[in-house]
């Protein structure tokens, strides 16, 4: 309890998390198994712009639940918030992850996240392109 205590007193950082998804529910994985998995980051200077992206995350969402299941090709992980330290403005980080089920698919969407409709999405948003970060990871086990 005391690393724990030394930990908090410390002021880190703590991700709470925003909205679920499909590693956070098994149901929704069911029995797909994600080939590769991304990791993007929204850097937002205020609490009104953070609010707005999980806003629009969350919509998506919504919007990929209407789907087929035989289109289900990706789906979205948990979203977390991260406080920025001494930011009297609430701002910090938005960490999204998604989970791709198909190799092809992503090799051809992996940069969809670069393109004109999403760049239109962080505009409206306010989150310029270099506070955005995605980093993609090949699942070996």
């Amino acid at each position: 309890m005391t690393i724990l205590k030394e930990f908090l007193a410390q002021d880190a950082p703590a991700r709470v998390r925003v909205l679920n998804g499909e590693d956070t529910d098994a149901a929704r994985r069911g029995e797909k198994k994600p080939v590769v998995r991304s990791e993007c980051t929204y850097y937002c200077p205020d609490e009104a712009t953070a609010r707005r992206c999980i806003e629009a995350l969350e919509e998506s969402d919504r919007r990929l639940r209407e789907r087929p299941e035989e289109l289900m090709l990706w789906d979205w992980q948990a979203t977390y918030f991260e406080a920025e330290q001494g930011n009297a403005n609430g701002g910090g980080t938005v960490i999204l992850g998604v989970a791709w089920y198909e190799e092809d698919f992503f090799a051809d969407r992996r940069d969809a996240w670069f393109g004109v409709m999403h760049q239109r999405i962080y505009k409206d948003l306010g989150i310029p392109l270099e506070n955005i970060e995605v980093f993609h990871w090949r699942l070996i086990a």
